[in-house]
C-alpha cells in the first residue's frame, strides 16, 4: 500500500474512532403534575422580591445585610471564582503550548576554553480528535454554572432563614409582651383577692388560686425571653452581625410581620425550572455526563503536533541552528484495566447525578405542595384565633363586672383571664406559622409566586 494510501486508511480510522467516542447529553425534563393542589396560576411582576410582602422596613434592612455579609454566600463566590480558574484551565488545554528554554556552557577540551549558549523554542498541539477536549470543556462549563448557581441556592437559604428568624424574633416578643400584661393583671387580680379574704369576702382557695395564675404566668415569662435571645442570636450570625445592635433594635417595638398579599405559585414545571437547587443538580448531571465522554476518550490514540527550533552559538567555532516538526501519536494498548475503571467509575457518577437530580425534582414539589397545604389554611386559623380571642375578651368583662356586682364568686374571673391569655397567645401562635408557611412557599417556589393585593 502506498503512504498516501496508508495515511487516507489511518484518517478514516481515526474519524469513525473519533464519532464513537462522542456523549451527547439532553437536558432531562421533569414529570410533574399539571397544576399544584389549591394553587391559581396568577403571577406578579415583583415576586422575587416576596419578603416585601410584608411591608417591614426592619426586615428589609436585615435580609440586605445577610445578603451582602452572610458568611455562606462569600463561600459560594469563592467556589465561583475556583470554578471560574478551572474553567480558563481547561480551554487552555486547546491552544498550542509554547515553551523557551536556554542554556550556556563553559568547558575545556584540547583546544582550550570553549564557551557556548542555546536557546530553544518548542510549540507543541495535542489535536482533539476523539473529544477529549471538547468533553472536559463542556464539564468545566456545566460545573460552573453549578456553582453560579449555588450562590442562588446560599442567597435564597439566606433569605429563608433571615425571614423565619424576624418572625420568629416577632412572635417571641409578642408572646413575652401578652405574658407581662396579663401578669399584671393577675397581679390586680390577687391583691382585690386578698383584699377580698382580709374582710372575709373570699376564702383561702380562691387567694391560692390567684396566686398560682400568677406564677403561671412568671413561669412562662423565660421561655418567652430565651426564645426572644436565641432568634437575635441567630440574626446576627445570619447577617454577621452584632447581637447588641439587633437587639436593640427590635426592642424598639413592632407588629408580628404578616404578608399583606394572597400567595399563589404557578404551573408546577415553571416553578421546577425556577428553583436553583434543582438546576443545580441538573448542570452537575451534565458535568457527569461530560466526565463520562471524556474518560471513553481514554481508549483512543492521541495525536500530538510538536515543533522546535534551536539555535546554538559556540565561540570560535561559528554557529548552527537546529530544528524539528512533526506528528506523534499515542496509543493505549495495555493499561492493567485503568481506562476501564475510569469509565466504570464516570458511568457510575453520572447515574448518581441522575438519581440527585430526580430526587432534587420530588423534594421540591413536596415541599411547594406542603407550604401551599399549611399556607392557604392558615388564614382560616387565624381568623378563628380572633374569634377567640374577641369572646375571652367579652367573658373577662362579663364576669369580672359580675363579681363586682356581687352576683358570682371570683372564680369565673379567674378562669376567664387564664382563657383570655391562652387566646391572644395562640393568635400569635397562628399569625407566626401563617408568615413561616408563607416563606417556605416563598422559598419553595424559588421566590416565584404570585402575589396579588390581599
Amino acid at each position: 500500500m502506498s503512504r498516501r494510501g496508508l495515511v487516507t486508511g489511518m484518517g478514516a480510522t481515526l474519524a469513525l474512532l473519533a464519532a464513537c467516542s462522542e456523549v451527547s447529553y439532553t437536558e432531562p425534563q421533569a414529570d410533574v403534575a399539571m397544576a399544584f393542589s389549591g394553587d391559581s396560576p396568577a403571577r406578579h411582576a415583583g415576586a422575587n422580591t416576596w419578603w416585601h410582602a410584608f411591608r417591614d422596613p426592619q426586615l428589609d434592612h436585615l435580609i440586605a445585610a445577610g445578603l451582602a455579609r452572610n458568611l455562606d454566600v462569600h463561600s459560594a463566590i469563592a467556589t465561583i471564582h475556583e470554578a471560574e480558574a478551572n474553567a480558563r484551565l481547561v480551554g487552555a488545554s486547546d491552544l498550542p503550548q509554547v515553551n523557551a528554554e536556554a542554556a550556556a556552557r563553559r568547558h575545556r577540551d584540547e583546544a582550550g576554553i570553549v564557551e557556548s549558549s542555546s536557546a530553544t523554542l518548542g510549540v507543541s498541539w495535542l489535536i482533539d480528535l476523539f473529544g477529549q477536549n471538547r468533553a472536559a470543556r463542556e464539564g468545566a462549563a456545566a460545573r460552573l454554572d453549578a456553582a453560579w448557581l449555588s450562590a442562588d441556592v446560599a442567597r435564597l437559604t439566606v433569605l429563608s432563614a433571615v425571614a423565619s428568624a424576624y418572625v420568629d424574633a416577632r412572635y417571641f416578643q409578642e408572646a413575652r409582651s401578652l405574658t407581662r400584661q396579663s401578669l399584671e393583671s393577675r397581679r390586680h387580680s390577687l391583691g382585690l383577692t386578698r383584699s377580698e379574704s382580709e374582710f372575709g369576702s373570699a376564702g383561702r382557695l380562691e387567694v391560692l388560686q390567684a396566686e398560682q395564675l400568677v406564677v403561671q404566668a412568671e413561669a412562662e415569662l423565660p421561655a418567652f425571653e430565651v426564645g426572644f435571645d436565641q432568634a437575635i442570636n441567630r440574626l446576627a450570625t445570619l447577617t454577621a452581625g452584632r447581637t447588641a445592635d439587633i437587639a436593640a433594635r427590635m426592642r424598639k417595638g413592632g407588629a408580628q410581620p404578616r404578608a399583606r398579599y394572597s400567595a399563589s405559585v404557578g404551573v408546577p414545571a415553571d416553578v421546577i425550572r425556577a428553583r436553583p437547587d434543582v438546576r443545580m443538580a441538573e448542570r452537575s448531571l451534565a458535568a457527569a455526563v461530560a466526565d463520562v465522554g471524556e474518560a471513553q476518550a481514554d481508549f483512543y490514540p492521541r495525536l500530538t503536533l510538536s515543533g522546535s527550533i534551536t539555535p546554538t552559538n559556540v565561540r570560535r567555532g561559528g554557529s548552527t541552528t537546529t530544528w524539528g516538526f512533526g506528528p506523534q501519536i499515542s496509543l493505549p494498548l495495555f493499561t492493567g484495566g485503568a481506562n476501564e475503571a475510569r469509565l466504570s467509575a464516570a458511568q457510575a457518577r453520572a447515574e448518581k447525578a441522575r438519581i440527585t437530580w430526580q430526587a432534587a425534582v420530588l423534594r421540591a414539589v413536596e415541599e411547594v405542595e406542603n407550604a401551599l397545604a399549611g399556607y392557604n389554611r392558615d388564614g382560616r386559623a387565624v381568623d378563628a384565633q380572633n374569634r377567640l380571642v374577641t369572646n375571652a375578651r367579652e367573658t373577662v368583662d362579663l364576669t369580672r363586672y359580675s363579681y363586682e356586682q356581687g352576683q358570682a364568686d371570683f372564680f369565673p374571673v379567674l378562669d376567664a383571664e387564664r382563657h383570655l391569655l391562652s387566646a391572644r397567645q395562640g393568635l400569635a401562635a397562628a399569625a407566626r406559622q401563617q408568615a413561616l408557611n408563607f416563606i417556605a412557599l416563598s422559598a419553595a417556589s424559588a421566590g416565584g409566586i404570585g402575589l396579588a393585593t390581599g
